[in-house]
């Protein structure tokens, strides 16, 4: 079903992965490392990953070629360089397709990005459908860049299942809507022709 909605062949060319929380999540932060937490129950309920699997939650999607200048989870963001966390070993997965409630014109493909042989890789090999990292519609490595899906109100997110290591990032203010900040527990899917199984 994704797919199939996602069929656009346009995408952007993209070189990072970017990240909004409030500014005093990364003044928190021990050794400048973002640490995994276990994932919510947002999105489908069903999703196989939910409550069961640790990541770092990123943004891909760019908006008119950049990533987008406001953000609902919080002011501040740091971009990581796509090639530090999805190399030629890393393997990608595609975890869920959904929309809100108080959002159904806008989708989400949640991707999760795993390090070969952990535990989380082990877990993803059992529960998830994965995705050639070189071929795929949403995400894929094209020999030296990345490429992502350019598609008019869908948005992919990667879920990466291990430490994140920031040192040297610049961290930058950036517009806030709505809270400001991630939604304890998750926003549950909306019910909708687009992406119910």
């Amino acid at each position: 079903m994704a797919e199939d909605h996602c069929s656009s062949r346009s995408s952007d060319t993209v070189s990072g992965l970017y990240r909004n929380k409030p500014a005093d999540y990364f003044d928190q932060l021990v050794n400048y490392t973002m640490m995994p937490q276990l994932k919510d129950d947002g999105g489908d309920p069903h999703c196989p990953i939910n409550g069961r699997l640790k990541g770092v939650f990123f943004g891909v999607t760019l908006w008119n070629g950049r990533p987008p200048t406001k953000s609902p989870f919080g002011d501040t963001r740091v971009v990581v360089p796509l090639e530090r966390l999805f190399d030629d070993s890393a393997r990608l997965y595609f975890a869920d397709f959904y929309c809100m409630r108080r959002q159904r014109d806008n989708h989400y493909v949640l991707l999760v990005l795993t390090k070969p042989d952990t535990k989380a890789d082990r877990f993803c090999q059992k529960h998830l459908i994965r995705l050639d990292e070189r071929t795929n519609v949403f995400l894929r490595k094209e020999e030296s860049t990345y490429k992502t899906l350019r598609r008019d109100k869908v948005w992919v997110e990667v879920f990466f299942t291990d430490e994140v290591d920031i040192r040297g990032l610049v961290l930058r203010e950036t517009e806030v809507f709505g809270d400001g900040t991630s939604h304890s527990g998750g926003i549950p899917k909306n019910v909708c022709y687009i992406c119910n199984v």
